[in-house]
């Protein structure tokens, strides 16, 4: 209940900061604007996992929902909302909150950097679950490749750390992906409940 609270108390912040920006729809490296959405969707697979994982991660679904701020010609700087969807023996999420720090290299390619916090995990819901951090390089906010390294808490040991690679979709791609998981997470939750 707390991390659905913290989630909900980053959303007055990031509707305030939108309206004092002067906001773009997609992101154009070439436009004026001073702010623009994140909207990446990830296909993960875990590369390298703890060796005492019972139960070992076999694909990941992510989403990153935010806001970024122009600071200049080269960076731009802003928060999110992170959700994964993960395979471990059933379908189970993560949801947290990250910072994202994106340095455009040109016009076409960036590099993001994008720390976190994991506020809770399905499989085991005692609040604060653990860290996130992920790597991103992107092509004109459309598609690029990511890293991320997750170190979550776990009842077998202290925690349990995760490598991801990932193909990533953003702008209209991302949010579409989106959508269509957000749609078919919630027919897949209410066919569980039916069972």
């Amino acid at each position: 209940m707390r991390a659905i609270a913290g989630l909900f108390s980053v959303v007055p912040v990031l509707f305030v900061s939108v309206v004092f920006a002067k906001p773009c729809i997609r992101y154009d490296h070439g436009d004026l604007c001073t702010s623009y959405p994140i909207t990446n969707f990830c296909f993960g697979l875990p590369v390298g996992q703890s060796n005492d994982n019972s139960m070992i991660r076999d694909l990941d679904l992510a989403t990153n929902l935010g806001w970024m701020f122009v600071l200049n010609e080269s960076y731009d700087l802003g928060p999110s909302l992170f959700f994964s969807s993960y395979r471990n023996g059933g379908w189970h999420s993560l949801i947290g909150v990250k910072a994202n720090l994106r340095y455009n290299l040109n016009d076409e390619f960036s590099l993001n950097l994008s720390p976190g916090l994991i506020l809770s995990d399905s499989s085991f819901p005692d609040g604060f679950a653990g860290y996130t951090s992920e790597f991103y390089v992107g092509w004109k906010d459309l598609i690029g490749l990511s890293t991320r390294y997750d170190v979550v808490d776990t009842f077998q040991s202290d925690n349990d750390q995760v490598l991801h690679i990932g193909l990533c979709f953003g702008s209209y791609a991302g949010m579409g992906l989106t959508a269509a998981g957000a749609i078919s997470g919630g027919i897949a939750h209410m066919a569980n409940q039916m069972d």
